[in-house]
């Protein structure tokens, strides 16, 4: 059991057995953090051999970290509101309800993306004001990072609940990613307001009334280029986008490695930027709380830099200047 936060420093809680590598990747990853930033506890959620031996072979053994030890855990193909019931002793529904009774300030794993939102949901509850949470992922351009959202939490939404996204998002951009004004766009097939289907041209009537900083719609084409700070769209779509930008990334990598010119000039910059392990994870808004969901295939410099966005997260209080825009009237 984490002994609670006794001090000023943020306690992320780590899920050491999620992703694809478990605790040889996780622990080496949220120490890496720690011994990046001194304003920074972790606690490891797991089985606490596997998670000790980790710990001995970094050599972190003065570090501040908690083992709490975890006897359960969920697979990728279960369902994620029953595993999250029948697995209480899983390390993401023990670092949910030890975030939701305040003794971690932040919840990152790079396990079950479907039980990390069920998990969020059932233990932290939603913000008022947030009928849906909404999975934000920060992606490179070629000038500044735009955030997208909805990225897969939900297949169907509202207009009003993507003019929240659109609210939670420019709250994110403004806090997070330092953008003074965030421009906020509404994915679509064309950028006149008339067009795309009945939940775009509403929702596009909502965000023109109501959502400062609102540009308009925004074509895919254009979301490399830097167009606008904010994407917005249903998460099934915006999931599929994702996917296709992620897929577009690793075909640069194998075509910078075909002409040589995978870590030199250029393509290799270009490369760095595309790397999902720069930001870690996606967070997860509209739940109260900080939740990263990561990558399935994190590596060590992925981990580490969620521990980092959990840190990062708590210490601007996103959650609660989101919770004050989501409070204003429709």
């Amino acid at each position: 059991m984490v002994a609670g936060n006794d001090s000023a420093y943020p306690i992320v809680a780590l899920d050491a057995m999620g992703g694809d590598f478990g605790p040889s990747v996780v622990v080496p990853g949220g120490v890496a953090a720690l011994r990046e930033r001194d304003d920074l506890r972790l606690a490891l959620y797991g089985d606490r051999d596997a998670v000790a031996a980790e710990i001995a072979k970094a050599g972190a053994g003065d570090l501040p970290i908690d083992i709490v030890h975890c006897s359960q855990d969920i697979a990728m193909g279960e369902s994620p509101a029953s595993a999250v019931r029948n697995r209480p002793d899983a390390p993401i529904v023990r670092a949910m309800r030890d975030h939701k009774e305040g003794l971690v300030d932040a919840v990152a794993s790079a396990g079950s993306t479907g039980a990390m939102v069920a998990a969020s949901l059932m233990l932290l509850g939603r913000l008022p004001g947030a009928s849906r949470p909404a999975i934000a992922t920060v992606i490179p351009t070629l000038e500044r990072p735009f955030l997208l959202l909805d990225a897969g939490a939900n297949v169907q939404n509202t207009p009003g609940q993507l003019l929240a996204f659109a609210r939670m998002g420019r709250v994110y951009s403004h806090v997070i990613l330092d953008v003074p004004e965030p421009r906020v766009g509404l994915l679509n097939i064309g950028e006149e307001p008339s067009k795309g289907t009945e939940l775009t041209v509403e929702a596009n009537r909502l965000m023109t009334g109501k959502l400062e900083g609102f540009v308009g719609n925004v074509e895919s084409r254009g979301l490399m280029l830097g167009t606008v700070d904010v994407v917005v769209t249903d998460g099934f779509t915006g999931n599929m986008t994702l996917k296709t930008i992620e897929g577009f990334g690793a075909f640069l990598q194998r075509a910078a490695g075909m002409i040589g010119g995978g870590s030199e000039g250029g393509a290799g910059e270009l490369l760095k930027r595309m790397d999902y392990a720069a930001t870690g994870g996606a967070l997860l808004l509209g739940v109260a709380g900080s939740v990263i969901i990561s990558h399935g295939s994190s590596s060590v410099r992925a981990v580490t830099n969620a521990v980092l966005a959990g840190r990062r997260l708590v210490s601007r209080g996103l959650t609660d200047k989101i919770a004050a825009v989501l409070g204003e009237d429709d």
